[in-house]
């Protein structure tokens, strides 16, 4: 018979709904954001807070504008992963009215367009920020350090501050890189952060490893051929230093994991981590570190469905291909 209160079927056993994975993304994205704290005090905890509510503000709204109304026992967290994100990749003296506008951006172009939560083909998040890092490059590059790094200033959340010249990160200490002691993006800096909430999302089943792995693979693969030549010379203290330094590992463990805007299946996964990689690694070069990382995440994105769709109907082929006539 059929059912008109609009709950799940009795036949779906599974712990792993939609809620309970972006919890899990929640709870992994939470080192980050204690670090974050840590190294750039106040106005990073309000930076955070501002943009996971005002995410899950732009959602409702667009979702009572188009009338679509969640009800039952579902809760949409995927707008507090998506404003947490937005917020840990963005420099520590980010105005919120930026914010703001990657946030809009990224719920209402790359989100409620295409028919809210579930149901986006890009990341929202990674959209949100390339937007941004796009129109309005000069109000991206406020990275305060040492002295000019009050743990307590909130001017920077109001008004726009002075470009801040970023040191050379190769001056850094290994154990400063991994600790993420250095200026970047607030939440995107300290690899043991990462590292952990990577691996709590493996352990409960949230997270797919094809394309993450085969993303760093690709780098550190051909990072030494691409940086030859582009630059006639290679290090293998620049491939760490630009592993540890570039944001590459945050996008690897929470863009490229996404069980939502990835591919599903084994080899269009692999797929979409190597071109991921290449995309990087050429665009490097000529455009904007920001941009070289979070412009190929949407580029497979894009392409997802298609990869999955190759990826099955091949399988398929393949199974048939062994079938025998036996009658």
């Amino acid at each position: 018979m059929s059912n008109s209160s609009g709950k799940l079927a009795p036949y779906i056993h599974t712990e792993k709904s939609a809620p309970y994975i972006y919890m899990t993304y929640l709870a992994a994205l939470v080192p980050c954001c204690v670090c974050s704290i840590f190294y750039y005090g106040l106005r990073a905890a309000l930076l955070i807070l501002f943009c996971m509510v005002t995410f899950v503000l732009a959602d409702r709204f667009c979702g009572r504008l188009s009338g679509r109304r969640v009800t039952g026992d579902y809760f949409d967290i995927s707008s507090l992963v998506s404003g947490m994100l937005i917020a840990l990749m963005l420099p520590p003296d980010t105005t919120l009215l930026t914010a703001l506008a990657a946030v809009v951006f990224a719920s209402l172009i790359t989100k409620q367009v295409f028919g809210g939560a579930g149901s986006n083909i890009l990341n929202s998040a990674c959209a949100g920020r390339l937007f941004v890092e796009l129109a309005w490059p000069t109000n991206l590059q406020g990275f305060s350090y040492r002295e000019a790094n009050s743990r307590l200033a909130l001017k920077s959340l109001i008004f726009q501050q002075e470009p801040f010249k970023l040191p050379d990160i190769s001056q850094f200490s290994l154990a400063e890189l991994v600790a993420g002691n250095y200026p970047g993006m607030i939440g995107t800096t300290c690899l043991i952060c990462i590292v952990a909430g990577g691996i709590f999302l493996i352990l409960k089943g949230s997270m797919r490893l094809y394309s993450p792995v085969s993303y760093v693979l690709t780098i550190v693969t051909l990072y030494p051929v691409a940086t030859l030549i582009a630059d006639k010379t290679f290090t293998y203290d620049g491939m760490i230093v630009y592993l540890l330094s570039s944001g590459a590992m945050f996008v690897a463990v929470f863009l490229l994991g996404d069980l939502t805007t990835m591919p599903s299946r084994f080899a269009s996964g692999v797929f979409a981590g190597v071109v991921c990689g290449l995309l990087t690694l050429i665009t490097k070069t000529f455009l904007s570190p920001v941009v070289s990382l979070l412009a190929p995440v949407l580029a497979v994105n894009f392409l997802s469905f298609v990869l999955d769709f190759f990826s099955k109907t091949l399988s398929r082929r393949k199974i048939r291909s062994r079938e025998v006539d036996v009658s």
